[in-house]
C-alpha cells in the first residue's frame, strides 16, 4: 500500500540532493538536464511536519525543493526564483492558500506557474471551482496518496522542461536568423560596389575602343553590362529578403485601403503587354490590412504571372474572399502552368523553372512573398498543372 500523508506547519528552504543515477532513470524531458538547470518545486504549508513529509516524498525527483511556512514567505521566494510547480496548502493562518495563489497570479514572473492545492477542508465542489478560477491546475485532499502526488508533480516538471527547451531553441533560432540576415545584408551591400565598377568600366572601355570593336566584341561588352545588372538585381532582392520582418512594427499596422485602387496602381507600374488583360474581382475593394506588405506580395505575384506567360495574349485575375478571421487572396493566370513536383520548390530562394538566359529575374520573387506572409502569420500555396495556368492562393489573418 502506498503511504498516505496529512499536511499542516513551518519549514525552511532546501535543495534536494540528487544522484546522477536518479536523474538518468527519470522519464521525460528533464531526465538529462544538468544539475544547475533542474526545475524548482515550491512546497507551502504552515506545519513543519507536513513540509518534511512532502519533501521526503519528492526528494528523489530531479528537482530543487524549496519550502515556505506562510503565504508571505512563499511570495518572497517566488520573486527570487522561477518554479515549475507549487504545492500549496489551503488552510494557513493570516493568508490562506487561495489568497496566496491570487497574489501570485498578479505578478508577471509568477503568472502561469502551475499550482496544486492541498487541503483537508470541505470537499464541496465550490472550493475546487474557486481554486480553478484562481488558476490552480489540481486540487487534492488530505490524506494524500504519495504515489499520486509524485506522479502529478512529475507531469508538471516534464511540461516545464519541455517548455524551457522550446524557449531555448527559439532563442537560438532567432539569434541564428539575425546573424544570417546580417551576413546577407553585409555581403549584398559590399558586393554592389564592385559590380557598379564593372558596369562603368565596361562602358569606358567600349568608348575608348569605339570603332575598333567587331560585332563579337560589342556583344561581349553588352553581355558584361547585362550580367552586371542581373547580379545587382539579385543582390537587391537578397537585401530585400534579409530585411523582411525588421520593419514589421513600422509597416505592419492595419489601415483601411481601397483594394481596387491598389491593384490598378500595381498593374500600371508593371505595364502588361497590350494583349494582356488583368481583371480585378468585385470583392477586391475595401480592406483593413497593412498596405505595403500586401502591395509587395500582389506586385510580385502579378509580375511572376506576366514574366512566365508563354502566350501572345493572356488573362490574370486578382480577387479576395473575406471571412471572420482572415482574407483569402487569389492571383489566377492562364499561363503555361506548373508541374506538381515544383509546387514547393518555386518558393525557395534563387529558384526559376526556366533558364536565366531565357527570362529576366533573380528567382527571389516568390521566396520574398512567402517570407513576408510568414512574418505576418499568413500562408501561400499554388494550384496548377502544366498547360492549365496557375492559381496562387494566400491567406492573411485579420
Amino acid at each position: 500500500m502506498p503511504d498516505e500523508i496529512g499536511i499542516n506547519q513551518s519549514g525552511s528552504n532546501m535543495s534536494a540532493g540528487l544522484s546522477e543515477k536518479t536523474v538518468k532513470n527519470m522519464p521525460g524531458a528533464y531526465r538529462d538536464a544538468p544539475a544547475e538547470e533542474l526545475p524548482n518545486i515550491l512546497i507551502v504549508d504552515d506545519r513543519k511536519e507536513n513540509l518534511r513529509v512532502t519533501e521526503k516524498v519528492l526528494r528523489h525527483l530531479p528537482a530543487k525543493l524549496f519550502t515556505a511556512n506562510s503565504g508571505n514567505e512563499a511570495l518572497s521566494i517566488m520573486l527570487r526564483h522561477k518554479f515549475a510547480v507549487v504545492i500549496l496548502d489551503v488552510q494557513m493562518p493570516e493568508m490562506d492558500g487561495f489568497e496566496t495563489a491570487a497574489l501570485m497570479q498578479e505578478e508577471d514572473s509568477m503568472r502561469g506557474t502551475p499550482i496544486i492545492f492541498v487541503t483537508a477542508i470541505s470537499k464541496e465542489e465550490k472550493y475546487a471551482s474557486q481554486a480553478a478560477e484562481i488558476g490552480a491546475v489540481d486540487y487534492i485532499f488530505k490524506p494524500i496518496n504519495t504515489d499520486i502526488l509524485r506522479s502529478k508533480v512529475c507531469v508538471y516538471l516534464d511540461l516545464y522542461m519541455q517548455r524551457e527547451h522550446i524557449l531555448k531553441l527559439n532563442s537560438t533560432l532567432l539569434q541564428s536568423n539575425e546573424e544570417l540576415e546580417r551576413f546577407a545584408y553585409i555581403c549584398a551591400h559590399d558586393l554592389k560596389t564592385p559590380l557598379r565598377a564593372i558596369y562603368a568600366m565596361s562602358q569606358w572601355l567600349e568608348e575608348d575602343l569605339n570603332g575598333t570593336l567587331d560585332s563579337n566584341g560589342q556583344k561581349y561588352m553588352s553581355g558584361i553590362r547585362k550580367n552586371a545588372l542581373r547580379m545587382e538585381k539579385l543582390l537587391d532582392d537578397t537585401l530585400a529578403y534579409a530585411r523582411i520582418g525588421n520593419d514589421k512594427e513600422k509597416l505592419g499596422r492595419n489601415e483601411i485601403i481601397s483594394g481596387r485602387e491598389m491593384a490598378e496602381g500595381i498593374v500600371g507600374l508593371l505595364a502588361p503587354p497590350p494583349k494582356f488583360t488583368v481583371e480585378i474581382g468585385e470583392n477586391f475593394k475595401t480592406l483593413e490590412i497593412p498596405r505595403l506588405p500586401l502591395q509587395q506580395i500582389i506586385h510580385n505575384l502579378v509580375d511572376n504571372a506576366l514574366k512566365h506567360h508563354d502566350g501572345a495574349t493572356g488573362r490574370i485575375r486578382i480577387d479576395v474572399e473575406e471571412a471572420d478571421d482572415r482574407y483569402t487572396f487569389t492571383i489566377r493566370d492562364d499561363g503555361p502552368g506548373i508541374a506538381p513536383e515544383f509546387h514547393e520548390k518555386i518558393f525557395e530562394m534563387y529558384q526559376t523553372l526556366r533558364p536565366r538566359d531565357q527570362i529576366e529575374g533573380s528567382g527571389m520573387g516568390l521566396a520574398i512573398v512567402k517570407k513576408v506572409l510568414m512574418t505576418y502569420g499568413g500562408k501561400i500555396k499554388v494550384d496548377s498543372e502544366p498547360g492549365k495556368g496557375a492559381t496562387f492562393i494566400f491567406t492573411w489573418p485579420k
